[in-house]
């Protein structure tokens, strides 16, 4: 791959972060960060089958930066630790109901900055990107 296409990659890639506020330090009217949302989730979708390595190795985080979130998040009481049933020394993740309103909440912010991001666009225009982010998820998926 030549230079100029991976300057052009680049630009989008910073383009992009820029319009979903991946630069902002918090998630609108929350206290919590894109990774510690995006932590949150993933407890929420395998709830109570998670244990942190799983989410280390799933999201590419540092070990360290992962404990602090879960501390973070169990502090917050968004999520419980509890003894994993199929090996003691390990603990399985889940989301608490304050952790899942936490949650809800940023889903609607997110939603609201979509819908604000694509106001304006016709609904084929919208379908394109829609595929054209479905096409780059295909390939990237490899």
């Amino acid at each position: 791959m030549d230079k100029e296409i991976i300057d052009d990659i680049r630009r989008f890639n910073r383009f992009y972060a820029t319009v979903i506020g991946m630069l902002d330090s918090k998630i609108s009217n929350t206290e919590y960060s894109i990774t510690e949302a995006r932590v949150l989730f993933e407890i929420r979708e395998k709830n109570g089958e998670y244990i942190a390595n799983d989410l280390v190795a799933k999201l590419n985080i540092d070990r360290s930066y992962m404990s602090r979130i879960l501390r973070k998040l169990k502090k917050d009481e968004l999520i419980e630790k509890t003894r994993s049933l199929n090996d003691s020394r390990k603990n399985s993740l889940s989301i608490t109901d304050d952790g899942i309103k936490v949650l809800e909440h940023v889903n609607d912010s997110t939603d609201a900055q979509i819908l604000k991001l694509f106001n304006g666009l016709t609904k084929d225009e919208v379908l394109e990107i829609r595929d054209d982010m479905y096409k780059i998820q295909q390939y990237l998926d490899k």
